[in-house]
């Protein structure tokens, strides 16, 4: 693996708008499977070669989720979501960056003002979702024919990572959102696949906070990986217990100049 390091800077939290963010941040190139398995399991995303975890110094809120796909146990309204997408036709395949996809983003991030602060311009948009990707796999969703939405995803054999989804439904009883997330959730379970990560949950935000209904789960916290919600919908960890707080590079660079 080869590490470019980034001068970190805060910037204004796209969830909390009272709050400055911070994130480590790296470049990283030729990551093997196993390096790139080891960062998923330390809190690390991705978009492209840029890699980051949050380093926010008085806001701990962003907490890793994850599943364990033969653990998953559809919940009613993940099940109605099926239902109402059961026409949607699914393409899988290797990322392929159309303008269509690009106007399909723009539009879905009209609908969320948390992202109004992503990336706004077509080359960005390739260089995040469609420029050396090796471990990464697509979701093309089709309703009549036409393109209605796309998932990002990371596939090695012991992991799956969903990366990003965009998507506007034809009708407003089709939760593509939920749809995508428990399609790839079973697509995982068809592959074997050990861990599913859903990125980052913050429980007082409900742009993110959705996800803790894909259960059971488990949160990282204390740089460990514990149960959260249970099949039957418990919570195992008090709220006070929802907070990750990041004070170490997870990339190590090596002295240039040791000691003799």
């Amino acid at each position: 693996m080869l590490a470019h390091f980034i001068d970190s800077k805060t910037f204004q939290c796209g969830y909390f708008k009272d709050r400055q963010s911070l994130f480590e941040e790296y470049l990283l190139e030729d990551i093997s499977e196993v390096e790139f398995e080891y960062l998923l399991a330390n809190g690390m995303r991705h978009f492209g070669e840029y890699f980051f975890r949050p380093r926010c110094m008085n806001c701990h809120e962003c907490v890793p989720i994850r599943l364990r796909p033969e653990e998953f146990r559809p919940s009613r309204s993940q099940k109605r979501a099926l239902k109402n997408c059961e026409d949607v036709q699914i393409h899988i395949g290797t990322p392929k960056f159309t303008e269509e996809k690009f106007e399909l983003y723009l539009a879905h991030k009209e609908r969320f003002p948390s992202l109004q602060d992503d990336v706004e311009d077509i080359e960005n948009f390739k260089l995040s979702f469609y420029e050396r990707v090796p471990f990464e796999l697509e979701f093309e969703y089709y309703w009549n024919g036409k393109l209605v939405g796309a998932a990002l995803a990371d596939l090695t054999t012991q992991t799956f990572s969903a990366i990003y989804t965009f998507y506007v439904p034809p009708h407003p009883k089709m939760n593509l959102g939920t749809f995508s997330l428990t399609r790839q959730i079973q697509f995982a379970l068809q592959k074997g696949i050990r861990y599913f990560y859903m990125g980052y949950f913050i429980l007082s935000n409900p742009s993110l906070r959705y996800k803790s209904s894909f259960r059971p789960n488990e949160v990282y916290v204390d740089q460990k990986w514990v149960p959260y919600i249970n099949s039957n919908g418990d919570e195992l960890l008090p709220e006070s217990s929802l907070a990750w707080k990041n004070n170490e590079a997870l990339v190590k660079t090596k002295n240039p100049h040791p000691s003799k």
